[in-house]
């Protein structure tokens, strides 16, 4: 019987090459390894070059970063003796130098705007010129130096200790200037929402200090009304609330006093109309709270007369609104009356025209609140009488009896308004004479009135 060979004894055709080119099959592995070492190596010493050259890069940047601020430095303490010197000799020194740190990306862009309002008290048109050099600047900052004048406060200008801040009026302009210059620039780039009108992106803000953030931005609405720009003027409204509140506040009263075609009065009165509306329709919403209502009094109250009548249904409601809606703001009101903060046409049209139809009507209707009665009687011993002679218009006359109707009202409604009334009057008369020390920087009764031109005069 034939023996069968073991597997091992015939092996396959791959065993038969294996045992036959061995040492090929040695070198080639061999080879093909260190190929593969070799590829590791290059790929890593590739790798090595390339963190090197980067290491080294980082180290240049540094170094040039490094080199920069302590030239930075250098040039900085060279000039900054000149930046902090003060009074118009030094003017066009400072903005030579502030100009050139500027432009040069020296100087942060917040110092950079300290120097130019600091400038600006002496030269507003450099100030102006610096600033709209300085890129990435802190429109705040520049809101926070914007100072309202006792005109625009108020309604009057007088020489008193609180209206120290009309000096730096020019100044003022001059940044509400640049305001507008900005927003056209965005416009004509279409970025509208960029640059100052992030000042107006939240709407407590903006309820915070209604009157300067209207005048901040006064000058640009007032130009995009003047020329009629309507679709501007209605996309600056559409970007917050803030916004619109800002544009009601300049645009509901805006007079250019140009001819216009009965066609186009037609429309400017519906354009005045409409935001009036708002305007009163925003200040008695949930969103304006007594604070914020008394903050929208005194902006309507120092442009009453401006208004021409538009704010009087206004007024009207806030003397007869609750006190948990309106109290902040008839204590502000009964602040202004007393102390003169309001300009003596606008004060006679308001008593005319608001205050003693409110009252009379008031004491006519026995549903009427009491203690709101007797603080709108008080109110009215803060204004002057109305006087009328033989030699006055038919108008006048009417006011003059209008307020002894008045008077009469308060008789036939009772013993106590009517002593509301006569107490008030004796009282302010005192505190007027002799204000106390706290309020003497703000009593404009005894203050000198500045005349259009430059003069002053006091008030009889």
């Amino acid at each position: 019987m034939a023996e069968i060979p073991a597997a091992h004894d015939n092996p396959s055709r791959l065993g038969r090459f294996i045992q036959n080119y061995s040492g090929f099959l040695s070198s080639f592995v061999i080879g093909v390894a260190g190929l593969v070492a070799t590829s590791i190596w290059q790929f890593r010493q590739a790798q090595n070059a390339e963190r090197q050259q980067a290491s080294e890069q980082a180290i240049a940047r540094t170094k040039a970063d490094n080199d920069w601020r302590i030239a930075r430095a250098e040039i900085l303490g060279k000039n900054l003796s000149v930046l902090s010197l003060q009074g118009p000799q030094s003017v066009d020194q400072r903005f030579g130098v502030l100009l050139s740190l500027t432009r040069g990306n020296i100087l942060d862009p917040e110092l950079a705007v300290s120097y130019a309002l600091e400038l600006g008290r002496d030269n507003p048109t450099y100030m102006r010129v610096v600033l709209a050099g300085t890129a990435n600047k802190n429109y705040t900052q520049l809101e926070q130096a914007f100072a309202l004048t006792c005109m625009q406060r108020f309604g009057v200008e007088k020489r008193a200790e609180v209206c120290k801040d009309d000096k730096l009026a020019e100044r003022s302009e001059a940044i509400a200037q640049l305001v507008a210059d900005e927003l056209d620039a965005a416009i004509a780039s279409g970025e509208t929402g960029k640059g100052p009108m992030g000042l107006l992106r939240e709407e407590r803000a903006v309820q915070a200090h209604p009157t300067k953030m209207a005048w901040l931005f006064e000058t640009y609405l007032q130009n995009l009304y003047e020329r009629r720009q309507w679709s501007e003027i209605e996309s600056f409204e559409r970007f917050s609330t803030g916004a619109r509140l800002v544009a009601a506040l300049v645009l509901a009263t805006a007079r250019t006093g140009e001819l216009v075609t009965s066609a186009e009065g037609d429309l400017l009165k519906k354009f005045h109309a409409e935001r009036r509306h708002w305007l009163a329709g925003y200040m008695f919403s949930r969103t304006c709270d007594s604070e914020c209502r008394a903050k929208l009094m005194q902006a309507m109250l120092s442009s009453y007369g401006e208004a021409q009548g538009d704010y009087n249904d206004v007024f009207k409601r806030l003397l007869t609104a609750p006190r948990g809606e309106a109290g902040i703001a008839l204590a502000e009101l009964h602040a202004r009356l007393l102390w003169c903060q309001v300009d003596a046409d606008d004060l006679a049209e308001f008593r005319d025209s608001v205050l003693v139809p409110t009252l009379t009507a008031a004491c006519a209707d026995p549903k009427f609140d009491a203690g709101l009665l007797e603080d709108l009687a008080a109110m009215a011993a803060l204004v002057p009488e109305p006087t009328a002679s033989s030699t006055e218009d038919a108008t006048a006359a009417s006011f003059a009896a209008a307020w002894k109707q008045m008077v009469v009202a308060l008789e036939k409604r009772g013993e106590r308004f009517q002593k509301a009334f006569t107490n008030r009057l004796a009282r302010a008369r005192r505190e007027r004479a002799n204000p106390p020390p706290m309020i003497k920087k703000q009593n404009f009764c005894n203050a000198e009135r500045v005349d259009s031109t430059g003069g002053s005069q006091l008030d009889q």
